[in-house]
């Protein structure tokens, strides 16, 4: 894991999947908890919206990140396979564009 690794322990972007990952899971906790809110207690249509875009703000910037890292290393991993060359550059691209549009959203869901 990687919050028990030490600082120093820099082994190039190959480092950081720890913490997409822990993105990727801190996002899907967080909606659990924002749905049951929404069923539970009276949370209103306009809240959970507002809820719900700040949640695209994580998993806007984990694509994003992603996909900057994948543009710059030529690698790429989603799920268990791991991709090199074009297809991860093409890949990272696609989660560049989505991770940017996730942000958008949640630019267009502050703004309500």
């Amino acid at each position: 894991m990687v919050l028990l690794r030490w600082p120093t322990d820099w082994n190039g972007p190959k480092r950081l999947r720890g913490l997409l990952d822990v993105g990727f899971a801190l996002y899907g906790l967080f909606t659990i908890a924002l749905v049951a809110a929404f069923i539970i207690t009276g949370l209103t249509p306009h809240a959970f919206a507002k809820g719900f875009s700040v949640l695209l703000f994580i998993i806007g910037s984990v694509l994003a990140a992603d996909g900057v890292l994948g543009l710059r290393t030529g690698m790429d991993r989603t799920g268990k396979r791991l991709r090199s060359g074009r297809a991860a550059r093409v890949l990272a691209g696609g989660k560049l564009v989505a991770g940017s549009a996730a942000i958008f959203l949640l630019c267009v869901g502050l703004a309500l």
